[in-house]
């Protein structure tokens, strides 16, 4: 009704209405706007600490992998070993211990 009466008129009301309707809004967003800044904080609290956490995992990890590495390499160093000793043994075996006593003397 009031556009037929008067354009401005229509104009200011319409504004009115759309600052009354942008208040309602505020006033229910801004209280999430600010809840969002403090989980956005507290988020990168929490995501600097897993940083932390992630680099001394990686680092667990990498000795780790240092460990089996080690463990593989000494396991083959001994079983190489025991194949030695079992060859020495079989050596021993096929002399005769008694004629490099009587030599020797």
């Amino acid at each position: 009704k009031i556009e037929k009466v008067c354009k401005a008129a229509y104009g200011l009301c319409c504004w009115v209405r759309a600052m009354e309707v942008y208040d309602r809004v505020a006033k229910v967003v801004g209280p999430k706007k600010e809840a969002l800044k403090q989980a956005e904080a507290q988020l990168e609290v929490v995501m600097s600490a897993l940083r932390i956490k992630q680099s001394e995992l990686k680092a667990v990890l990498d000795k780790l992998a240092a460990l089996d590495a080690d463990l593989a390499e000494k396991t083959a160093r001994k079983e190489s070993l025991e194949v030695e000793v079992e060859l020495c043994k079989i050596k021993l075996d096929r002399c005769d211990v008694g004629s490099f006593l009587q030599l020797a003397k």
